[in-house]
């Protein structure tokens, strides 16, 4: 069998090799591990295990030039790239994506988790994802009616079809809309949504607020029908706020993004300048069931060095140059749901970085009885990060959870071999917990492992 599929592999290969500007390309990586389940070294097992991830890719396209010196255009008439996969000593087809763009349409295929972009109405009442599930294949066809409109249709196999219509300078100033999706047929029927929006932008003095407004029927013998309002402002260059309303009836049930049988009313309000990012949103939800959801944030840094986003990013809070800090809390109908803050900051200028953090509200964690243990609780942890020298990059860390009383501290360690950027990998950990009855969730880890990409 290993052997058919190779062969086949490579007749795929020299298929692309012999296309016209075909790129392919080879890739992957080998990976060597050590790992012993304790700190008894001489006593108890170890393993070393081996590790082959390997990838084939190719990708190619068809370009007309249009025009001479500097008024040339180049126009992709297709783009096309996928991949093949080594899992588990068998070769599978990867992500892959073919782009058809005629003067009248575009047509789109792509599967295998690869993404191509998101299509919905307002308030997301119909939805078609930008991600293909693994295995699945996907197609959109898009096109425009004489610059009336602008049509879009989604393919996602194997019973749901969902149309979207932008109506272009209909009314000046106004965006129209509209939608339909026929999802999840079968002999005995189908379910059917239809949804209609607009879309505005009012000027207030020297404030522009966008105004959206849907409305969604879920056609069936017991009629379901949605309706939404936003209003989002730029109040100034710092102070943003938003404002969102959803009503869904009871028999709403085939449609995305609105909540059945519920009015929601939702607001945020974002201030943003260079030192400090504030963010409140407030969620109410009126049912049988009513709900209420605060979410407060602030965000504080000495530097712009690092987006707000990517202040306490495990890849790059330990490449800021200066003190950073972000409060939180959480509310659920006036109860707790989480509190915390976190801080990480140089110790020394290019050499020692340390984050700190802390937290309480509702965890959970399992016991040694496989029961789901529920309680407001805490977790507090600090991360190190040390660069040694140009080559070795030393992670110590250490956390202490309440539920369970688990006390979990480690280290890991990398240095880079030669003058690549090939790293030895060292990790070693010890978790404890304290608690009697997560006594036997104790554990102990060395592992080392190397990894040669090619």
């Amino acid at each position: 069998m290993m052997r058919k599929v190779l062969v086949l592999t490579l007749v795929l290969v020299l298929a692309f090799a012999s296309s016209a500007m075909a790129a392919v390309s080879f890739s992957g990586k080998f990976t060597a591990k050590f790992e012993q389940k304790s700190f008894k070294l001489g006593v108890d097992p170890y393993s070393l295990e081996p590790k082959l991830e390997f990838t084939i890719s190719a990708s190619n396209k068809n370009v007309t030039t249009i025009g001479e010196d500097e008024e040339a255009e180049e126009i992709v008439n297709w783009d096309f790239s996928a991949g093949l996969n080594l899992e588990d000593s068998k070769f599978k087809l990867g992500k892959y994506k073919l782009v058809l763009a005629d003067d009248y349409f575009t047509a789109s295929i792509w599967g295998n988790k690869q993404e191509l972009s998101d299509k919905a109405t307002y308030f997301g009442m119909i939805k078609a994802g930008k991600a293909a599930g693994e295995d699945q294949m996907r197609a959109r066809l898009e096109f425009d009616v004489v610059d009336v409109a602008d049509v879009a249709i989604d393919f996602e196999p194997t019973n749901n079809i969902r149309t979207f219509v932008e109506l272009n300078d209909i009314v000046e100033g106004f965006d129209f809309g509209l939608a339909y999706a026929r999802k999840g047929w079968t002999a005995d029927g189908a379910s059917n949504v239809v949804v209609g929006q607009v879309g505005t932008d009012i000027e207030a003095g020297s404030t522009t607020i966008g105004l959206t407004a849907a409305a969604g029927l879920d056609i069936k013998e017991d009629l379901g029908f949605a309706v939404g309002v936003g209003a989002d402002m730029d109040l100034t260059e710092q102070l943003n706020v938003n404002a969102r309303v959803t009503h869904a009836n009871d028999k709403w049930t085939n449609g995305d993004g609105v909540k059945k049988d519920a009015t929601v009313i939702s607001g945020t309000v974002t201030w943003t300048e260079a030192a400090i990012k504030a963010k409140g949103s407030v969620t109410q939800t009126i049912a049988d069931e009513n709900e209420n959801v605060i979410g407060l944030d602030v965000w504080y840094r000495f530097s712009d060095t690092l987006g707000y986003d990517d202040l306490f990013k495990g890849d790059k809070w330990f490449t800021n140059d200066a003190p950073a800090a972000h409060a939180y809390a959480s509310l659920t109908d006036v109860k707790l749901g989480m509190v915390g803050i976190e801080v990480a900051s140089p110790v020394l200028e290019d050499f020692i970085w340390a984050k700190a953090y802390g937290k309480y509200g509702a965890m959970s964690a399992k016991n040694d009885d496989d029961e789901e243990i529920e309680e407001n609780s805490y977790e507090v942890g600090l991360d190190g990060y040390i660069k040694a020298t140009e080559k070795l990059v030393i992670t110590p860390y250490a956390s202490f959870a309440g539920i369970g009383k688990f006390l979990t501290v480690g280290t890991g360690a990398s240095y880079k071999i030669g003058l690549s950027d090939t790293t030895i990998d060292l990790t070693l950990k010890k978790v404890k917990p304290f608690d009697e009855d997560f006594a036997d969730q104790e554990a102990s880890l060395i592992q080392a492992k190397v990894t040669v990409p090619f």
